[in-house]
């Protein structure tokens, strides 16, 4: 039924009663039929059945000295949920259900909210539907102290990022603050570099909320630039150095930097663009003083990070440095403290918002920060060693990076040389199941948190502790909201939904962002007025599907939209798929995500039109970062419809990751390695030209390959050197190179052999 949120009870029963007369000459239509007709293996999950047939009563008495003293039935339903309805003199309800699905609890609660319906429409069927309240006082409390709306009343932390650094630089002034490499800075080195470096940005005309773009490689002088930034009085932007030209174009053109710090590498991509360009080299800086600049206002915007937008452009969102502060007293008040002592990695990219949490945590509270160079991102083995050597004791990942690095742990040795503390999941949905392993080697230490949030509330916006319980669960669990923050989960009309239902989330409180960078329209739509607050109170709708569950603790379930998050990063579908239609010849294109191996979620492409799918692949490769480009791009004839017209995303075909030009192994070699990316890609075949990168692989893939060749042959390849020889001809030679001066007789030489694809 087309219910809407004005029409009455009465209003509803008249159009099913007419919908039901429509559909009569369908009613002995195969249930399969209807399955396959509207496109969906699964057309419910609910079933109500109404017991509208007559009892016959002559088997009670058969004669005779017998009789029937009772007939008793059972039956069995294939439904998660079954509402059987008796009639008679009165209405009898029976709720059947499955225990693997529901519980006790959860049944009583919704089979009372059905009553609280079913005695409001008998009194007065002609209420709209929308006025009727199905929760009852228990309920509506339960849900006030759920959502924290304690934090509507809450006053931003009125303390920017330069005031409470030079605090802690007061404290600690020789206290090591970053690491790079095999160079190191302490507070007090890098408060005089910041300082001098910010002199030298206002004496180019850089002030109060202007933007500054910064397109630098990790290191230590980025984040002297970005302190700089800040003492300025200007945000900073972040570019990625691996974005396309095409990508870092837009960037500039839509937040129009007032200036761009870089180095002598990538200064040439700035040639052509009308903006002043600053080296961190720069020979001025040295005459520069080391003093003190006015600090900015709590309320300045403190820096900008494009993320995926629907509309097929990236959109900027503007962050304020109370908005960054006030994030680590709330977490401090959750139960993790940020404190002097401990050492934080810089492990994300600049232009990717949890490097904020990574660079202020220690920054901020007398900590260490280590910042992690590129070529050791790219491989879960040197990152695990750097976490030894430095011995690192807050890290924080995405889990699909973690579980590269439980996968090195886990071939390691039971000597527990790690010295983690913490670990903060956060950037993507977490399945604690997938964590069994590493607790079974660190039941006691590290602790373990998921924090969910999204660029527009700051971060991180949830917290809830793991334990070795959450290892029989695959729900991603979200946890309570930040002191900061208040979540609502709504229905479409942002009336609250009661416990276990789901709803899109709503978060509101000190945490929200200004908005988006010269989108006053699409931040009005995102950045909605708070019914539950004061006057002029915002909340963030952020398009995740979420649901309460009875320890008021939030549980994702997924999203209302085409956002997705691979690996970490935030992707619209709707820009891939612009991306797509841009490219020369594609008349019609569609992106999809598809898990055609567990755990690995891919982007494909299936475009029509007269193209070569490497052309395409390689002309979206021009306009979009590397995580956005698909993996594989599927040419069709035409686009497959469901019979009302939509993609019949069923029909899709499984792409060919490998595509044509297959070229067998010859070598012993290539033989022991051809499996082996096959197995990893979830592929039948790998031909020996076809480069890992562009058939499916990513880095957490490729760490899985590493781990295989040393299981196979006894030899540590660097994950480098798969970026470096991305097919199998090219590594044959890194790893017989390696394998040659470990001959012995204990260890022969490759030879030819199978290896079973699972």
């Amino acid at each position: 039924a087309d219910i809407g949120r004005d029409m009455t009870f009465a209003q509803l029963v008249e159009q099913l009663q007419a919908d039901q007369g429509d559909t009569l000459e369908h009613q002995f239509l195969p249930l399969t039929e209807i399955c396959r007709a509207s496109g969906h293996k699964d057309l419910f999950d609910t079933l109500v059945v109404y017991e509208n047939y007559p009892i016959e009563t002559s088997v009670e008495s058969v004669g005779g000295d017998i009789s029937v003293v009772d007939i008793a039935f059972h039956e069995t339903v294939h439904y998660p949920l079954t509402l059987q309805i008796v009639p008679g003199r009165e209405l009898r309800l029976q709720v059947k259900y499955s225990a693997d699905v529901f519980d006790t609890v959860e049944v009583e609660r919704l089979a009372a909210r059905l009553q609280r319906v079913l005695d409001a429409v008998v009194a007065d069927p002609q209420q709209r539907i929308s006025a009727i309240d199905v929760f009852d006082e228990q309920e509506l409390a339960a849900l006030t102290e759920f959502s924290n709306r304690t934090a509507l009343a809450e006053q931003a932390a009125a303390v920017s990022i330069p005031a409470v650094f030079a605090a802690q630089v007061a404290r600690t002034p020789e206290a090591v603050a970053v690491v790079f490499e095999q160079r190191s800075w302490t507070y007090r080195e890098l408060d005089e570099a910041s300082s001098r470096f910010a002199h030298l940005l206002v004496d180019r005309g850089v002030g109060a909320d202007d933007v500054v773009a910064l397109m630098l490689p990790r290191s230590g002088e980025a984040i002297v630039s970005i302190l700089a930034v800040l003492k300025a009085g200007a945000a900073y932007l972040p570019i990625d150095v691996r974005h396309p030209d095409e990508r870092v174009g837009f960037v500039l053109a839509d937040a129009s930097p007032a200036a761009v710090i870089t180095d002598i590498e990538y200064a040439p991509r700035l040639t052509g663009y009308d903006l002043p360009v600053i080296d961190i080299a720069d020979p001025a800086l040295v005459a520069r003083p080391g003093t003190p600049l006015l600090v900015p206002p709590a309320s300045a915007q403190a820096y900008i990070i494009y993320t995926s937008g629907t509309t097929g452009t990236p959109k900027g969102v503007a962050v304020t440095h109370e908005n960054a502060t006030q994030l680590f007293e709330s977490v401090r008040v959750s139960g993790f403290a940020p404190e002097p002592g401990q050492v934080w990695t810089q492990f994300h990219s600049y232009a990717f918002d949890f490097s904020v949490w990574e660079i202020w945590g220690p920054l901020l509270h007398g900590g260490r920060l280590v910042v992690v160079p590129e070529s050791v991102v790219q491989s879960p083995m040197d990152l695990h060693r750097l976490l030894i050597d430095e011995q690192v004791t807050v890290l924080s990942q995405t889990p699909s990076a973690f579980h590269a690095l439980q996968a090195v742990e886990d071939l390691q040795p039971d000597s527990r040389l790690l010295n983690l503390e913490t670990v903060i999941f956060g950037g993507e949905a977490l399945e604690p199941n997938r964590l069994a392993s590493w607790w079974s080697r660190y039941s006691d230490a590290p602790r373990l948190i998921n924090m969910y949030g999204t660029t527009e509330t700051t971060v991180h916006a949830s917290f809830r502790e793991l334990d070795e319980s959450d290892a029989n669960h695959s729900i991603s669990p979200i946890g309570v909201p930040l002191r900061n923050l208040a979540f609502f989960v709504l229905d479409d009309g942002l009336s609250e939904v009661p416990v276990g239902v789901a709803g899109e989330l709503y978060i509101a409180g000190t945490g929200l962002a200004r908005g988006y960078l010269r989108r006053p329209g699409l931040t009005a739509s995102r950045f909605v007025a708070c019914p539950f607050g004061r006057s002029g109170a915002r909340m963030y709708r952020t398009g995740d599907v979420v649901r309460w569950n009875a320890k008021g603790e939030l549980e994702y379930v997924g999203r209302s939209d085409d956002q997705v998050k691979i690996r970490g990063f935030r992707i619209e579908l709707g820009e891939v798929g612009a991306a797509l239609s841009a490219a020369p010849g594609v008349e019609q294109a569609v992106v999809v995500v598809r898990e055609d191996q567990p755990g690995s979620k891919r982007l494909v492409g299936y475009v029509t039109g007269v193209v070569d799918p490497a052309m395409v692949r390689a002309a979206v490769g021009a306009r979009l970062p590397e995580y956005m480009v698909p993996a594989a791009v599927v040419v069709l004839d035409s686009l497959p419809l469901t019979v009302n017209g939509k993609l019949d995303k069923r029909a899709l075909p499984t792409p060919d990751y490998a595509g044509a030009g297959y070229r067998a192994p010859s070598t012993p070699t290539e033989e022991m390695l051809a499996p082996i990316f096959a197995q990893v890609l979830g592929l039948d075949r790998v031909g020996v030209d076809d480069s890992f990168f562009d058939i499916g692989g990513n880095s957490l893939l490729a760490m899985r390959v590493v781990a295989e060749i040393h299981d196979a042959v006894g030899v540590e390849i660097a994950v480098r050197a798969l970026f470096q020889a991305p097919t199998i001809a090219q590594l044959a030679t890194d790893v017989q190179t390696a394998v040659l001066p470990k001959k012995s007789p204990s260890r022969p030489a490759l030879r030819r052999y199978s290896r079973d694809i699972e």
